[in-house]
């Protein structure tokens, strides 16, 4: 027999596959878990269990699929997109955007079905509406609806489940209300063609790809202002037109024949030449000169004036006039006039990536040409024409060669220009460290793993790529080695990709380094990635339902994290579109850990309502600190035993977390510990901002650590940072392994697991 305490200070390892349960001699192994379930790793590697899902809104239509793809303009105007079946909604700081047209209401009665009054409403059956501002019917604020019976004047309204809504069990309504639309757009992409649209953004511009279509661009001047259009594809600056070439002097018979082009003062991109003019000369004699003449063109800072000889118009020079005056220049016939190009029109040659590289825009992967990739002309980015002979400003076209035909399916712009395809990883760039031109193209394969259609991350100047059977990668190029290397970042926790696929990504920087991932059977995972402390650790989550989609964009200081969600509720199919709560927080009251969740801040109450897109659901509260179970969504409401003033509502859920079998090495005079009998007799748990854990060998025999530290009667018990220490019951085994479980929906953030173990012969 021997008394030990041991500790285990980190969890950077993770959750570790049971194909590693007994390799104690990696590095990964003192610092793994058996099971880490709705939790996350942090940074210094403590766990913490993931804050809740707030409720955001539901799909236009559940019985479809969405795709969700941020946008962002600047550090406070930000989005996250949904593209459905052949439109777009847009969602801006957890909420729906409405449209900015408001409509009044003039009365609400207590019929069944409810009818509202407004005057000229223009509202058709089927349209969905936001109401607020309601006095007397509150409980109708702040809900969506569907219009149905749309008359003139009034309109009838149903629930998310097709239901008339009933007024007649409300108050009466005593004034005030106003009624807005969803704000949606018309989208070319049916609900099969989604996931494969691929997007590159600047600014308040978007471009999106898909092999079924033309390329689009999503253009936004307001929150509830965007457009999707497809782009032509030629210079945007206007031709000269009108140009007239006469002699300025002499006389002759030999033709001369000019074009003029206009730059534009804005962009400095030129446009296509005008139409040709010419006159009769003999410029070889001394002082006989040609005057060529145009109007001026809207936006023009110059003109470029070209003579034909030799068979293509070469430049003889430029004014910011309106006229120009030859007198016999020689054209240069290396800068020669462009000609319109679109390579993208036509079944076939949409592309299916894009992204921006060099100043320019860059589309690739055509079903015509599956390895081509076109590049913009340099900063006009809608310009693919070119000149001949072709200059460095030209747009550019390429081909990877290879043994195989495999289709780009991303690009992504670090050090040069990586393109990932069905075969292989290749690196673009210029010979010599020279920008990309016409004549400059350097394409060499650099690894081949088979990249998925799943867009790549970029992570620092590292490219994390999900692979075609499974599984994620990193990607970077090393200067100690002169070459691109990476790692199976899946290969220390291969169950959780075992059979699946991932199906989307994302990463949030701030606060805690995480990647998101969803699989193809409804699980979201979680990566902590440090790759400059070798650090990666991954996490698993559930729900009650599927995880179809994630994204991430910046809100305020921390990066916010959206997903798509199916749940069942009534019988019915529904796709949510739900976001990552803060774990910034410093008391109880302010604890979000429910899944699909709304949360309450005003006068005390005990009767909540809004949750009726968890009608029939039995859910849990957090209120004003206190935890209330029991509770079943009824009509969209939920009544508490006592009012509440700071609630959270919503679906609960359980973070669990397990040690991996005890090891302690090589222990003097018993070899390892590994298998032999053990008891574990009490556990210390170093916590931070913690509430209400449960401790056990396993999950069926947990301990509840009792917590209270100096409230008064009826004050929540609050967050509790330092040891929590918990007697278990006595119990032998070999495994001598620690579970956590919160069950509560509160925070818990371990620090560390320290063990009094007593060893058996």
């Amino acid at each position: 027999m021997a008394d030990l305490r041991t500790i285990q200070p980190s969890f950077s390892g993770g959750e570790l596959a049971p194909a590693l349960w007994a390799r104690t001699d990696t590095a990964k192994y003192p610092t793994g878990l058996k099971t880490a379930r709705n939790v996350v790793v942090e940074k210094f590697g403590g766990v913490t269990n993931r804050a809740g899902l707030q409720f955001v809104a539901e799909v236009r239509d559940s019985a479809r699929r969405v795709r969700i793809i941020p946008f962002q303009f600047n550090t406070e105007q930000t989005y996250i997109l949904e593209l459905g079946h052949e439109y777009m909604r847009v969602v801006m700081d957890g909420a729906q955007v409405a449209a900015d047209t408001v409509i009044a209401i003039t009365g609400v009665s207590q019929d069944d079905p409810v009818m509202v009054t407004a005057p000229s409403h223009g509202l058709t059956d089927g349209d969905e509406i936001a109401l607020s501002g309601l006095q007397g019917m509150e409980a109708l604020n702040g809900r969506s609806f569907i219009v149905a019976d749309a008359a003139t004047d009034s309109f009838t309204l149903q629930d998310r489940f097709g239901q008339e809504v009933d007024g007649s069990t409300l108050p009466a309504w005593e004034g005030g209300g106003e009624i807005r639309a969803i704000y949606e757009i018309a989208s070319p992409y049916a609900e099969d063609e989604l996931a494969e649209v691929s997007y590159v953004q600047e600014a308040d511009v978007a471009y999106l790809t898909q092999v079924n279509h033309a390329p689009q661009k999503l253009s936004r001047t307001g929150h509830a202002a965007w457009t999707i259009t497809q782009p032509t594809f030629t210079p945007i600056m206007t031709a000269p037109t009108g140009v007239t070439a006469a002699r300025a002097a002499g006389s002759g018979s030999v033709t001369y024949r000019y074009k003029v082009s206009a730059v534009s003062e804005a962009t400095g991109e030129e446009s296509l030449p005008s139409a040709e003019a010419t006159v009769t000369n003999n410029l070889l004699v001394a002082g006989y000169k040609n005057r060529v003449q145009w109007p001026a063109v809207t936006g023009a800072a110059r003109y470029v004036v070209y003579r034909y000889d030799a068979g293509v118009f070469g430049y003889v020079g430029s004014t910011d006039g309106l006229q120009f005056e030859d007198e016999n220049i020689t054209p240069d016939l290396s800068d020669t006039t462009q000609s319109t190009r679109n390579p993208f029109e036509g079944e076939g040659n949409y592309p299916r990536c894009a992204t921006f590289y060099e100043q320019r825009l860059a589309f690739a992967g055509t079903r015509n040409d599956p390895q081509a990739v076109w590049l913009s002309q340099s900063a006009n980015y809608e310009n693919f024409g070119v000149s001949s002979p072709a200059k460095a400003s030209d747009a550019i076209t390429f081909r990877v060669r290879a043994k195989q035909v495999n289709e780009i399916r991303a690009m992504v712009p670090v050090r040069n220009l990586m393109l990932f395809t069905s075969g292989a990883e290749w690196e673009v760039s210029g010979g010599n460290d020279e920008p990309l031109t016409p004549g400059n193209i350097r394409a060499r394969p650099r690894s081949y793993w088979t990249s998925s259609t799943v867009p790549p991350l970029v992570i620092g100047n590292v490219v994390l790529f999900a692979v075609d059977r499974g599984g994620l990668r990193d990607f970077a190029y090393e200067f100690a080695q002169d070459g691109y290397i990476g790692v199976d970042l899946g290969i220390f926790s291969a169950h959780l990709f075992e059979g699946r696929r991932v199906v989307a990504q994302a990463y949030a920087q701030s606060p805690l380094a995480l990647v998101w991932v969803v699989l193809d059977d409804g699980s979201l995972i979680s990566l902590t990635y440090l790759r400059e402390q070798e650090v990666w650790a991954w996490t698993r989550h559930d729900t009650d339902g599927a995880f179809e989609d994630v994204a991430v964009i910046a809100e305020g200081a921390e990066d916010a994290v959206y997903v798509v969600v199916r749940r069942e509720v009534m019988g019915e199919e529904k796709r949510y579109i739900e976001r990552l709560s803060t774990r910034l927080f410093t008391r109880a009251e302010d604890c979000f850990f429910v899944d699909s969740g709304l949360s309450y801040a005003g006068e005390a109450t005990a009767i909540f309502s809004g949750l009726d897109h968890l009608e029939g659901k039995e859910v849990v509260a957090l209120a004003d600190g206190h935890v209330a179970r029991g509770l079943t969504v009824t009509d969209g409401m939920v009544t508490l035993a006592n009012p509440a003033t700071r609630v959270h509502i919503g679906l609960p859920y359980e973070s669990d977390v397990e040690t991996l079998n005890l090891d302690l090495g090589n222990v003097q005079g018993l070899g390892s510990v590994q298998g032999r009998l053990k008891s574990v007799s009490s556990v210390t748990l170093r916590v931070e901002r913690t509430r209400g854990l449960w401790v056990g060998p396993d999950a069926s025999r947990l301990v509840e650590y009792k917590q209270r530290a100096g409230e008064t009667w009826g004050e929540a018990i609050q967050l509790f940072t330092g040891d929590m220490s918990v007697t278990l019951e006595p119990d032998w085994n070999t495994a001598g392994s620690i579970f956590i479980r919160q069950s509560d929906p509160l925070p818990m953030t371990i620090l560390g697991v320290m063990s009094d173990v007593t060893l058996g012969g």
